[in-house]
């Protein structure tokens, strides 16, 4: 078979964009076949992702809160105003907004918390409110010194008071002179005090350490002991004599110490009840005067410089920043670990008014605490109340009531302490009150106001 010039010829066309072929055989005439070919369409359009954002309001809020949407997007929050969670929704998603976390001592509530996102989101609604105070008797009721669980057991004057890693406490016995400890189930055992030859000439305050290690402060004794969770005293300085002298364990002296706090790398302070200082003590055991001078009196301003009046109880924060119940000022003091002094609250006259700083009164306050939210908590010795101050500088009265004394356990007015000195409080937010005249250890829980 021959082709001939003729015999293949391709042609092609841009006529409906089609491509024509033409072939023919030798001896086969000039006949054709046309094979049309389309074009392919073009890609579909693939329309855009569209997101939308979620948030809202919150208003009310005093301390931290976490919101959460979707049961993974976290979002913390520390003050009132607009909020917007970092992870967008697809355009139809569902949303769901819940609080995972309530700032201590105040409830939240949310509202408009759920949906589709078919657009921006910004009316999810939080507003919070203080939490009510529930007070319970956890231990004591009688004075005495028997060890037992709960209210079988009885102290005598109990001051000091402080948590134990295992959610424990232990406690200043102040009129017995022992250090007790209190289980989380309550039971009361003394494990330092009852010897022989006790130790203490006048015990006081104490505070643990990360170890369980307590540090007392004896104050007729004018020194400084340390106590092992087993019970083990040792010196850490002062030496009895009845003055404020820097200097190196046992060489250094105190005039009165009621209180000692200690800080996450071991250094201790400690507040001299005559002496009107805050005292330093290093790890190393050396002694120096953090702030204040004699005489005693009232002054802000940095070390030496400022003036403290006669107080009970010393607190510290996890930034290093000091709380002294300055208690014959009536006021609440605050140290910088700089050694800047400052008025937290109260104007030095005795009262029970709540308020902003600078217009709310105490009367003899001689316990304080401090949460991780920075809010302050008082007791109010003079007026057997428990108050708290909030980062803002507004005080309010959490339990009891003013001028009535008592044991009533109850929530919010209705029930009564006599007299509480020491405080501390948990991660939770559970306060613990050594109500001292009740010879009581009281437990105190944040409740949605009823």
């Amino acid at each position: 078979m021959r082709f001939s010039q003729a015999s293949s010829v391709a042609r092609i066309g841009a006529v409906a964009g089609a491509v024509m072929l033409v072939a023919s055989c030798g001896g086969g005439g000039g006949g054709g076949t046309f094979l049309p070919m389309v074009a392919p369409p073009p890609p579909a359009t693939v329309p855009p992702v569209v997101n939308h954002s979620i948030g809202g309001t919150v208003t009310g809020l005093e301390g931290r809160l976490v919101l959460q949407n979707n049961a993974g997007d976290d979002l913390q929050l520390s003050a009132d105003g607009k909020f917007t969670f970092a992870t967008t929704l697809v355009e139809g998603s569902d949303y769901k907004v819940g609080i995972r976390t309530q700032p201590l001592w105040q409830f939240c509530t949310v509202t408009k918390d759920t949906g589709k996102a078919s657009a921006d989101v910004s009316d999810v609604t939080v507003a919070c409110s203080a939490a009510a105070a529930k007070v319970e008797t956890l231990a004591g009721g009688t004075p005495g010194a028997a060890d037992g669980k709960g209210t079988a057991a009885s102290f005598l004057l109990p001051y000091g008071i402080a948590l134990t890693k295992d959610g424990g406490l232990l406690i200043g016995d102040w009129g017995n002179n022992f250090v007790r400890k209190i289980s989380p189930e309550a039971d009361v055992i003394t494990i330092a005090g009852d010897g022989p030859n006790p130790p203490f000439v006048d015990l006081a305050s104490l505070t643990v350490d990360a170890t369980d290690t307590a540090f007392v402060a004896d104050a007729k004794g004018h020194r400084i002991f340390r106590v092992t969770p087993t019970g083990n005293v040792s010196l850490v300085a002062g030496n009895g004599t009845k003055t404020t002298t820097d200097g190196n364990g046992a060489g250094a002296t105190f005039n009165a110490p009621t209180s000692v706090a200690v800080d996450a790398a071991g250094n201790l302070y400690v507040l001299e009840y005559d002496g009107g200082v805050v005292r330093k003590i290093n790890p190393a055991g050396d002694v120096i005067t953090l702030a204040g001078s004699s005489p005693r009196g009232f002054a802000n301003g940095t070390g030496t410089a400022a003036k403290f009046g006669r107080g009970y109880n010393i607190a510290i924060d996890a930034s290093g920043n000091l709380y002294v119940a300055d208690s014959e000022n009536h006021r609440i003091r605050m140290i910088t670990p700089a050694g800047v002094v400052t008025t937290l609250a109260g104007t030095g006259t005795p009262g029970a008014a709540d308020g902003p700083r600078d217009s709310a009164t105490f009367s003899d306050p001689r316990g304080v605490a401090v949460d991780a939210d920075g809010n302050v908590y008082v007791a109010d010795f003079g007026n057997s109340l428990l108050r708290r101050i909030t980062p803002a500088g507004v005080v309010s009265t959490l339990a009891g009531k003013e001028g009535r004394t008592g044991s009533q356990d109850g929530i919010g007015d209705a029930a009564r302490f006599n007299q509480p000195q020491g405080l501390t409080i948990n991660a939770a937010g559970t306060l613990y009150v050594a109500d001292t005249f009740g010879h009581l250890i009281r437990k105190v829980t944040p409740v949605r106001a009823p």
